[in-house]
């Protein structure tokens, strides 16, 4: 019903609206190597033990990663866009498997959530009809990927490899001048490399809402929603939970930086009600008449966590659909937005338009002792009340080649802390990636 509904939508505008048309072919490569010493995606310490004491792959991880994403976008005129992308994710060398992603295995709820895998997927396939009704609405039908801001509370994802959240959706979007409010109702896919996904479960349902004001001098404003609910849940209780939240920041005031953003959690979680909060307070200084125009930025980002999960009341915050990307959370890549106080200081340096450097350090704890990591799944043994994760240390090196061409060099150290040595494994643990991507696009003028 799926397809037979955008065929016939495209047919429509295509019989109905005329005017000169563009064929625009691109295509992006994405090559890197992870090296990992101590971790890997399945469990902390040289031991390789997961929170639930099982033994996944080696510590010591080296994988080889590549990604294609080709495809084509046909403007019909200005109004009319027709977009269709393939996506090809693949690793290799890597110690773990699709097999160590199944979600709910043996049960009718099961589904694979591969980060680094995806064989030949829809990254998007939509049209879009622009000032549909009136100057400034438009509608997008279709495969496609919703993100905004930072992407913390909506975004897909994608330093991982596999691609995050995709969304099969009806988006509508208001725009003027530079503000704009978008609101849709979609569904997300699973990530099984041997499944296509339009043919196969979607794992949650949402309705979303993002808009952006700008305040005239003083920055912007971003208010959202966003509802999350679980489209099977015979095993896992159902999710039926409502976000709410803003986002106030400015790039440039008299070179200071800002970037506030605050959401609460509502709703439940099969018989259980959730009530959790979470934000992020950054504030910067950039020098700019010194070499590299120096942005110093200092901040927190925190995440409530529940000082007591076997009540009926959830306080752990986990995000709406936001990216876990390591530009939030550590570069490490072992952090995400839950049961989290994350202290940090970043400096930024750009010595060029082409090259850009960034030195960060984290340091990691939980809210609440209680409560798990929100990555891994590990808890306080009977007896200790430890929050300090630890303290991680980011460099990256961006060299932005030509326009067709970057590198990328990051190296992370992650300096272990007390619940970490106390619980898990009794190691530090380190994360370089080399990075290269290549751009390539062709215009066509048909009319």
């Amino acid at each position: 019903m799926y397809l037979y509904v955008l065929t016939a939508i495209f047919l429509f505008i295509m019989q109905s609206l005329s005017g000169a048309s563009s064929l625009f072919f691109d295509c992006q490569l994405r090559e890197r190597l992870d090296i990992m010493s101590g971790i890997n995606r399945k469990a902390y310490g040289d031991h390789s033990i997961d929170a639930k004491g099982k033994a996944y792959g080696d510590s010591d991880d080296k994988v080889l990663l590549q990604r294609i994403v080709a495809g084509f976008t046909y403007h019909l005129n200005e109004k009319v866009v027709f977009s269709f992308h393939l996506y090809d994710a693949r690793a290799w060398g890597w110690s773990l498997d699709q097999d160590d992603f199944v979600k709910n295995r043996g049960t009718d709820d099961e589904f694979v959530m591969d980060p680094y895998e995806e064989y030949l997927e829809l990254f998007n396939g939509y049209i879009q009809v622009k000032d549909l009704f009136f100057n400034g609405l438009s509608v997008k039908i279709g495969r496609q990927k919703i993100w905004y801001g930072d992407r913390r509370i909506f975004g897909p994802g994608g330093w991982g490899n596999a691609i995050g959240w995709l969304w099969d959706a009806v988006k509508f979007s208001y725009k003027k001048r530079e503000n704009f409010v978008d609101v849709w109702y979609g569904q997300t896919r699973e990530k099984d490399p041997n499944s296509f996904s339009l043919l196969h479960k979607h794992v949650y349902q949402g309705v979303g809402f993002y808009s952006h004001f700008v305040l005239s001098g003083y920055g912007f404003l971003e208010p959202f929603f966003a509802w999350k609910n679980s489209l099977f849940h015979d095993i896992k209780p159902e999710e039926d939970t409502y976000y709410f939240g803003a986002r106030f920041y400015n790039n440039d005031f008299y070179h200071l930086n800002w970037d506030i953003t605050y959401v609460s959690k509502l709703g439940t979680i099969g018989d259980k009600t959730v009530r959790a909060y979470a934000y992020v307070l950054k504030l910067g200084y950039r020098f700019e008449k010194l070499f590299g125009s120096p942005n110093i930025v200092i901040g927190r980002v925190f995440a409530s966590g529940d000082s007591d999960p076997s009540d009926g009341v959830i306080k752990t915050f986990t995000k709406p659909f936001g990216s876990t990307c390591g530009i939030h959370y550590g570069r490490m890549d072992i952090i995400n937005w839950s049961n989290l106080v994350d202290n940090q200081i970043n400096l930024y340096l750009t010595p060029s338009k082409r090259v850009n450097f960034k030195f960060a350090f984290h340091n990691f704890n939980l809210d609440k002792a209680e409560d798990k990591w929100g990555f891994y799944g590990y808890r306080n043994k009977d007896g200790f009340n430890y929050k300090h994760l630890g303290n991680e240390y980011d460099f990256q090196f961006i060299w932005k080649f030509s326009k067709r061409i970057k590198f990328s060099v990051i190296y992370a150290y992650f300096d272990a802390g007390d619940f970490v040595t106390h619980n898990v494994d009794n190691n530090d643990a380190q994360h370089i990636f080399l990075q290269f991507e290549y751009k390539f696009s062709l215009n066509l003028k048909l009319k």
